[in-house]
């Protein structure tokens, strides 16, 4: 029992001479001044409790300062001083990012500069909202509503319906060609998705191989297959019409199997070749099977 006495009392020496635990890490509500932010700023505070600016730790950004402090810099003079703005990191609309670019400029930042938004003067606050949740899609609405507005055509990528995002296909901080998120060309980010439509193929459609953007519309179309016009008039675009396009069906036609008419009159021919090229090309993207037709030389796409 001496001895179980004796070992209490040296433990609570040490921790008397240790002294009281070390400070966590600063919350939302305590600012390294010992003040708390919260009392003036309790709005603010109480809806990033959840963002990752907020749950961040030194760790992880290099023992940097984190929490109000991290972005705002000390606040102790700010708060003796009654809350005096000027003695405080603020930003207004407009700022130009310096603040931000400290911690994001390795997380994919670093072509920024050279970037569309910021040649057009576009700052971090224009699209982000550091202190309330905001939707992804909502900062892209305030400048491009006429990409929104295709999202509502008949046919379009399922960005409205949250199975997709701008970003699934855009970085709105690169300096590649329309901030898409490759920097290879724009068919090489339509095959991450469309893998059966790269090939490479025996025969191919040229356009497949240049831009898929010749014939679709990614954001939407009124034409199926986000395709930027309907057949035939999007493949007049390059190719002429069948020659037979133009001919006035007989009502009968003797051959050595007998005598047959045309079930669709006299239109017929212009019904069959002027209406869906891709009834019978239907491998527009490409095939390795020669399309059986003598004048194709193979190359019809057809199968």
């Amino acid at each position: 029992m001496k001895r179980a006495l004796i070992a209490f009392a040296a433990l609570l020496a040490l921790v008397a001479w240790i002294g009281p635990p070390p400070v966590a890490a600063q919350s939302a509500d305590d600012a390294s001044s010992g003040m708390s932010c919260v009392d003036c700023h309790e709005d603010v505070v109480r809806g990033m409790a959840k963002q990752i600016h907020m749950r961040i730790e030194p760790f992880e950004v290099g023992g940097r300062v984190v929490g109000c402090e991290g972005c705002h810099g000390d606040g102790a003079q700010h708060m003796e001083a009654g809350g005096d703005a000027s003695l405080i990191q603020t930003f207004e609309p407009g700022f130009d990012g310096g603040a931000c670019l400290e911690c994001h400029q390795t997380r994919g930042l670093s072509e920024w500069h050279a970037s569309t938004h910021a040649q057009e003067e576009v700052s971090c606050s224009s699209c982000h909202s550091i202190h309330t949740a905001k939707k992804p899609l909502s900062a892209c609405i305030e400048c491009h509503s006429d990409v929104v507005t295709e999202f509502q055509l008949p046919y379009h990528h399922p960005v409205k319906e949250e199975m997709m995002t701008c970003t699934s296909c855009h970085n709105p901080h690169a300096a590649t060609e329309k901030q898409l998120i490759t920097h290879e060309r724009t068919s090489e980010l339509c095959f991450n998705c469309h893998q059966d439509k790269q090939g490479p193929f025996i025969f191919e459609h040229d356009p497949v191989e240049e831009d898929c953007m010749i014939c679709h519309n990614p954001h939407g179309t009124v034409s199926r297959g986000l395709l930027n016009m309907g057949e035939p008039a999007l493949c007049l675009q390059c190719h002429e019409f069948h020659f037979h396009a133009g001919y006035e069906a007989v009502d009968e036609v003797t051959l050595p199997s007998g005598t047959h008419t045309s079930s669709n009159g006299a239109y017929s021919f212009n019904a069959g070749f002027a209406t869906r090229c891709t009834a019978c090309h239907m491998r527009v993207h490409g095939s390795d099977l020669p399309t059986q037709g003598t004048p194709s030389s193979g190359r019809g796409l057809g199968r």
